[in-house]
């Protein structure tokens, strides 16, 4: 009992420290070459993150002075305000599958239509194939429904979200009503929880499992007989195995259920007995959840082929390469792909990862530890502003606006991140001190910590594969926040500490403005996507020939204004370009016969319908980037190639500051009012104690 007790509290430290670290990583060195980048200064962060600390700690406090009525209402209010913005959401943006969206999206539509053929993508990439079963039945239902595919996915993926949402909820409102309402307070203002929901990929099915796994472990181990035991043992099971087939690193949760069931005591009289056979049910539901998912891709016509497959030794192999962060990379992807076999696949991967190790040394293997890590655990949005690049729906008032909104988004994101770790880390000392530990707390701890080790020390790293991460701390945050009651009772020995701490903030937060003024002088490109069709090069590089006089049109139509057009990577190209309305009239075309496609219009362009056409006049045969596709990639695909898309950007391009100074200082003048707010009712609040 004794060595449970000591290995408890060992990893509570542990799980408050690793808090701790990604709270220094998330508040001083947010990573900068993603899309997330020209971040507010840390100091502005770190003071917005007490802002947002401040404001939980007041709505905290009111919601305890409530009523059971008044409970009851606020539930309601809150989960309707909470769907309504999800079903706008849904119904106003429609992702546009992009990267490996593209090939999972066509092959769920092509096994809809009954074909059996696997594009070569899922032989290299094998991980994909249990997803792409799945959506091909949800996207077979929403057929059934008469359900337009993009907003069924969305509709699914919210539902599926708020499912996890739910679970935790009802545990914290059980125990406390006001836990609840701050719970679903600070889901309210999440943004990776909407945007990933508008992604229609692995990630965003396997975010609620960690907060289902939770409630599931909670409820298992405080059971008291067989009958309470075994269907909470078999959801869980259930839950663990689906999860792992969608996503194979979540291994990692698997195992970190099996530790916290053997570590932590349960209400059943032979305590032994249960954790085996629970362990022994999670094992073979795992087991037979395999071999099921082997014989569902086979008789969908999926056949594994090991010489095609990127074998895990090169996932190994290419995050250790120190020309990157630990991220994915085509250079040594495509380096894998030429190799004839599997065994030389394998032999190149070792001979990768042997040269790379080398070339970092000692010390530069310690300095890519923490790269990775940054990378990993820094951003608070969690990618979520680069999984969509491109959007068949969306508001043109989003569209117009996106550099700037998605902007502030990420720096409140961060901010948000950074209070919920705090929150996190200080729940796990309090839990020390008290020795009373929870179990929610120390599972989703430890399944952090594994991901997070398996990520930094052995695979690829980036931001979206710590997502699950983010549902946990805001469950925790709901669960472990506490009133600072010791500092608010020292606090009445000085009645100038408001002042002085009103003062101190506002200085603080003059410094943090002067820091940001390169905001709002330094010019900054800024392209607005108008359009954007980018596939045809990842992985396939498909390409159409130009003979002589030969053309491609492509019809497209523009939300917004436009001035730039970019067709491939802009590269040289022989004939002649021209944009013309759709009813045929032409409003511009390139001068000269060797021309770059890469093109600043000379003067913007209205909304519109417009046909885009290349016409090739070299003698020599010229290639030109498309993308195939079964289902519509834009509104109307190539005019001579029915099922393919030119690979074209239209943008709308200015250099200007990132920033007005009117937005920079409405931006620092909210958090100044919001920070004497709370100093404020700190100094009223401590009266009240």
């Amino acid at each position: 009992m004794a060595i449970r007790r000591h290995l408890t509290t060992g990893l509570s430290g542990l799980i408050s420290l690793m808090f701790l670290l990604t709270g220094v990583l998330a508040g001083l060195v947010p990573v900068t070459f993603r899309i997330d980048h020209d971040w507010l200064s840390p100091l502005i962060i770190i003071l917005g993150a007490g802002i947002y600390l401040g404001g939980v700690g007041l709505a905290f406090r009111w919601f305890h002075r409530l009523s059971k009525t008044q409970h009851r209402y606020l539930n309601f209010g809150l989960w309707t305000l909470l769907l309504a913005i999800q079903l706008w959401v849904a119904i106003s943006w429609i992702s546009a599958p992009r990267a490996d969206l593209y090939f999972v999206h066509q092959q769920a539509v092509s096994l809809l239509a009954g074909s059996t053929h696997w594009t070569n993508y899922f032989y290299t990439y094998p991980n994909n194939v249990s997803f792409t079963l799945l959506l091909s039945g949800l996207l077979k239902i929403g057929c059934w429904l008469g359900i337009d595919s993009g907003i069924w996915l969305n509709l699914v993926q919210f539902v599926w979200l708020d499912c996890g949402l739910l679970a935790v909820w009802y545990v914290l409102t059980k125990k406390n009503p006001a836990r609840g309402h701050l719970f679903l307070g600070i889901v309210l203002g999440t943004i990776p929880l909407y945007a990933y929901a508008l992604n229609t990929y692995s990630d965003t099915y396997v975010l609620p499992m960690g907060l289902l796994t939770i409630a599931l472990v909670r409820g298992l181990l405080r059971t008291t007989s067989w009958r309470q035991s075994v269907p909470r043992a078999l959801g869980l099971g259930i839950i663990l195995t689906l999860t792992y087939l969608l996503k194979a690193n979540f291994i990692v949760l698997i195992i970190a259920t099996i530790l916290i069931i053997w570590l932590l005591p349960n209400a059943t009289t032979h305590s032994f007995l249960t954790r085996s056979w629970v362990t022994l049910l999670l094992l073979a539901l795992l087991a037979g959840g395999t071999v099921g998912n082997r014989t569902a891709q086979q008789a969908a016509g999926y056949q594994a082929n090991p010489d095609q497959a990127l074998p895990a030794t090169s996932w190994i192999a290419m995050s250790w390469n120190p020309a990157y962060y630990g991220q994915y990379n085509r250079h040594d992807v495509g380096l894998i792909m030429r190799q004839p076999t599997a065994t030389a696949k394998q032999t190149q991967a070792k001979t990768n990862f042997k040269a790379y190790l080398q070339q970092l040394g000692p010390s530069g293997i310690i300095h890519h530890l923490y790269r990775k890590a940054k990378l990993f655990l820094a951003t608070g949005t969690f990618d979520s502003f680069q999984i969509s690049p491109a959007y068949d729906r969306a508001p043109n008032w989003y569209r117009q606006h996106r550099n700037t909104i998605d902007w502030l988004l990420a720096n409140w994101c961060q901010m948000n991140y950074l209070a919920l770790l705090i929150v996190n880390c200080g729940w796990g000392i309090q839990q020390i001190r008290r020795r009373k530990f929870s179990t929610g707390y120390l599972l989703g701890g430890l399944f952090i910590i594994g991901l997070a080790c398996f990520h930094v020390i052995f695979w690829e790293s980036e931001e979206r594969y710590a997502l699950p991460l983010l549902p946990l701390l805001i469950a925790g945050t709901a669960a472990g926040y506490r009133q600072p009651l010791n500092l608010l009772r020292w606090s009445q020995r000085s009645r100038w500490l408001p002042l002085g701490l009103a003062i101190g903030f506002t200085a603080a937060l003059g410094l943090g403005a002067w820091q940001n003024y390169d905001l709002v002088t330094k010019p900054r490109n800024h392209p607005v996507s108008v359009v954007s069709q980018n596939e045809g090069r990842y992985y396939q590089n498909h390409k159409v020939r130009l003979q002589q006089n030969q053309q491609l049109t492509q019809p497209f139509t523009a939300p917004l204004p436009f001035n730039h057009v970019l067709i491939n990577n802009g590269d040289p190209f022989t004939g002649v370009i021209t944009l013309r309305t759709a009813t045929g009239n032409l409003v511009w075309q390139t001068r000269g016969t060797r021309v770059s496609l890469a093109q600043n219009l000379p003067h913007p362009l209205p909304a519109g319908r417009y046909t885009l056409t290349l016409k090739a006049t070299s003698l020599t045969p010229q290639k030109v980037g498309t993308a195939p596709a079964s289902y519509p990639l834009l509104d109307q695909p190539l005019t001579t190639h029915p099922h393919q898309y030119l690979r074209f950007f239209i943008d709308q391009r200015s250099v200007s500051p990132i920033l007005t100074p009117s937005k920079l200082w409405l931006i620092i003048g909210t958090l100044w009012l919001g920070g004497l707010v709370i100093i404020d009712r700190f100094y009223w609040y401590r009266r009240h104690i």
